[in-house]
């Protein structure tokens, strides 16, 4: 069963928002899009922050800037890895595995131009407390 879920993105949302470091990134201004295992959800990046998490159905992954594709089996291992401290990045993991969906070059490059944000966005919805 896949962990990600509403819930998840916006414990997510609220520890970037509320950390100072994560400012210190630069700005992020994006709509990405996660579909795992069937779940779907748009998540703005706004200036500094997160602007909002939404639920979205499969014709709306096309107003994303880029979109994260992974089974529930694979976004578990990613998960699994990340909190043990031994897994990949989302940069490195697309590399191997194409987990990254854009329509074209340059929204693909925007992923890469945020990916260290991003990266942080998920760490902080995985991390426990």
């Amino acid at each position: 069963m896949s962990t990600l879920s509403a819930e998840f993105l916006e414990r997510a949302r609220e520890r970037i928002n509320a950390d100072s470091k994560f400012r210190k990134r630069g700005t992020i201004d994006t709509n990405m899009a996660f579909n795992v295992g069937g779940d779907r959800y748009l998540v703005s990046f706004a200036a500094f922050g997160c602007a909002s998490v939404k639920t979205i159905g499969p014709n709306d992954l096309r107003d994303a800037d880029f979109v994260v594709e992974m089974s529930g089996d694979q976004w578990q291992r990613f998960v699994d890895g990340r909190r043990s401290g031994t897994g990949r990045t989302l940069a490195e993991l697309d590399t191997t595995d194409d987990v990254v969906k854009a329509q074209n070059p340059r929204k693909k490059l925007d992923f890469l131009r945020y990916h260290t944000s991003i990266q942080a966005f998920i760490d902080a919805g995985i991390a426990v407390g």
